[in-house]
């Protein structure tokens, strides 16, 4: 454990208080660059979308396209993504958890300033995307090489910035963890997963998984870093909306594990291709009965909703529902499904502020 962080929230200009978080979004991208699911069609007239600026003709093609339209895959616009965030602190929000990691554009330097724009808490995140996103460097890396890298950022700060990460991850699943194609195979992912799983046993971090959604890959992940001794209650598991089997989601929860739901404000079907029932994209007031029926069964207190604001598609200068879509138009709704305040206060204000304090 850290001491001069034991009992705080570190964010890219300092360590907070945990009662100064307020409304947080735990779970969110300001910069990011996702070229790593840029996609080439073999079309030659999709091909031409690839250098599109996003304009009301191409909304259509977001979903269906959306890793072929270059610009809807990154958001690097300080003063675009400053004006995005802008409805999120009018609408009451405090902190953003800035979930991009290395691989994808992580950028400690603009996050400081735009926290000094905004004036929103921005925590930063650590470790590595998934592996298609990797840098050439990483091969070459040990697992300790991977764990000394983590504890510098989170302690010293990253490179010479002075710029601390007050999270690990998100830490990207893919490849042959998802697939599980043979139990007893090397996995590229493995390394950077205990590495960071090694790191948040040592620090009290709070803790992103970028997880496949498919119940064996949830389940081996977990044993991984059980085995590397981390704090479950202070893991989260993003991406969870798609697992529409809640009993796979208890085997987590059940665990001590936290889960979050953070696709709110996307309803379009087109972005999920699943033949599988139990991977599907579900709408806004579908999630809102999923978390009903996790309350139900009392895990209130394991439980995240937030964005992931990751797309062009999402931003409000895009026609999205923006940064504020939970404020504005999820609590409102939650209200009249008779969630109580002291449940909606748990999930997006307590569970949050528990999760990001280092121990």
């Amino acid at each position: 454990m850290i001491k001069e962080l034991s009992g705080k929230v570190s964010t890219v200009l300092g360590p907070i208080n945990p009662s100064d978080t307020g409304i947080t979004l735990m779970h969110e991208h300001v910069f990011v660059d996702g070229a790593c699911f840029q996609s080439v069609p073999e079309e030659a007239s999709l091909r031409s979308l690839i250098r599109s600026e996003i304009k009301p003709e191409l909304i259509k093609h977001l979903a269906k396209h959306w890793n072929v339209i270059s610009n809807h895959i990154k958001l690097n616009d300080f003063t675009l993504m400053q004006e995005e965030l802008k409805s999120f602190v009018l609408s009451g929000g405090k902190t953003i958890v800035e979930a991009t990691s290395i691989g994808i554009g992580r950028d400690p330097v603009a996050l400081a300033k735009m926290a000094r724009a905004t004036g929103l808490n921005i925590v930063m995140g650590s470790s590595y995307y998934i592996p298609a996103s990797y840098p050439e460097y990483l091969s070459n890396m040990t697992e300790d090489d991977v764990y000394d890298q983590i504890m510098r950022d989170i302690v010293i700060g990253i490179d010479n910035t002075g710029i601390k990460a007050g999270l690990i991850g998100e830490v990207g699943i893919g490849g042959s963890i998802s697939q599980l194609i043979d139990r007893d195979q090397e996995m590229p992912e493995e390394k950077v997963l205990r590495a960071s799983a090694r790191a948040q046993a040592s620090t009290g971090a709070p803790m992103i998984i970028h997880p496949s959604p498919i119940k064996e890959s949830l389940l081996r992940v977990c044993e991984i870093i059980i085995d590397c001794g981390v704090d479950p209650s202070k893991i989260v598991f993003a991406h969870m909306d798609v697992q529409t089997e809640l009993s796979v989601l208890e085997t987590l929860t059940k665990q001590g594990f936290n889960v979050e739901y953070d696709s709110w404000g996307i309803e379009d079907t087109e972005l999920i291709d699943s033949q599988d029932d139990a991977l599907q994209l579900p709408n806004d007031n579908q999630r809102l009965h999923h978390l009903r029926s996790l309350i139900n069964n009392g895990y209130i207190n394991n439980l995240i909703i937030t964005q992931d604001m990751f797309l062009g598609l999402q931003l409000q200068s895009s026609g999205g529902k923006g940064y504020s879509h939970i404020i504005d138009n999820i609590i409102p709704r939650m209200k009249h499904l008779d969630f109580t305040q002291k449940e909606i206060n748990n999930i997006l204000v307590l569970n949050p502020q528990r999760i990001l304090t280092f121990k």
